[in-house]
């Protein structure tokens, strides 16, 4: 499956800042598999079906009760995205390639942004209570979508995910993406202590947020800690497999984890090789690509 992701957008929209996504997208998966779409204003109204009508067979000259399906309306919110890029003039002009300078400031703005964002998704207003809700707000948290590995200490999850379009998907406001303002401005901004200086300025914001239309598309391994007995095991995977396919009656399409935990996962395997040998890292699962990102945490409170 294939679905329009922030970095197709950037293509579209006539190239414009494209090379700076590009460029740091590439360091959090999130932003360059998960499905985005850019909408009018900041909230997306929908309704979702939660249930399905009742059918069934019946007799001969017997009835069936009338049934329907069930839905719900859910408001999904974009959060305001923002830093100001501030570069003495002194450094501008000393510099032997000022326009590099400016791109170096503007490509490390736009990757803290990157990096915020896909955290934000996971972890929601516990990363920053400003922004957005994640998806452990959004997704159910009972035993039939989520596995507890028991971990009391360095805690991580493993997020089963089936990622389309209509089960979950980014969202940016106001029409456009994370953003700098196409002009750089001479401006006088205050140091540390609150004395001016002029500067060269730009601006970065956006609006963003994530979108968890079908809370059966999540199925999280909680509680994953270093102790022994704690760790990431086939066990527990094939455990969340099977609440993910019963819960939602389809394969999840991937399998978001920290680097910690896929090396978990392979060092358990090494003591079944008949060779000896280490097991490799591995890249997929049962057929299912594994994503290591760096925005879930190794140090989980929630």
């Amino acid at each position: 499956m294939s679905f329009p992701t922030l970095l197709d957008i950037k293509k579209l929209n006539d190239g414009v800042g494209f090379d700076l996504v590009e460029e740091n997208v590439l360091l959090c998966p999130e932003l360059r598999i998960i499905p985005a779409e850019v909408i009018a204003g900041a909230e997306m109204k929908l309704t979702v079906r939660t249930d399905l009508p009742t059918v069934g067979f019946r007799n001969l000259n017997e009835g069936m009760a009338r049934s329907k399906s069930q839905y719900e309306t859910r408001v999904f919110s974009c959060a305001d995205i923002s830093g100001q890029i501030a570069i003495d003039l002194g450094v501008y002009r000393r510099a032997l390639d000022p326009l590099r300078l400016q791109q170096a400031e503007a490509s490390g703005f736009m990757d803290a942004a990157f990096r915020h964002v896909a955290k934000q998704f996971w972890y929601g207003t516990t990363n920053d209570a400003k922004g957005f809700p994640g998806i452990i707000a959004q997704m159910l948290a009972d035993t039939a979508h989520e596995v507890d590995a028991t971990g009391t200490t360095a805690k991580s999850s493993v997020y089963f995910v089936r990622i389309a379009r209509e089960t979950c998907q980014f969202l940016f406001g106001n029409g456009t993406t994370i953003d700098l303002q196409p002009e750089w401005k001479e401006e006088t901004v205050n140091d540390a202590n609150g004395n001016p200086f002029r500067a060269l300025t730009n601006w970065l914001s956006g609006a963003v947020g994530a979108r968890l239309a079908n809370k059966n598309s999540v199925v999280r391994i909680k509680n994953i800690g270093t102790a022994t007995g704690k760790t990431l095991t086939d066990a527990l995977m094939f455990s969340a497999y099977e609440k993910f396919t019963t819960a939602l009656g389809a394969e999840p399409t991937h399998i978001f984890l920290t680097p910690r935990s896929r090396e978990q996962l392979r060092a358990s395997r090494t003591a079944t090789t008949t060779t000896g040998q280490p097991a490799p890292l591995p890249t997929d699962w049962n057929g299912i690509p594994l994503i290591a990102s760096s925005a879930i945490s190794n140090a989980e409170t929630i």
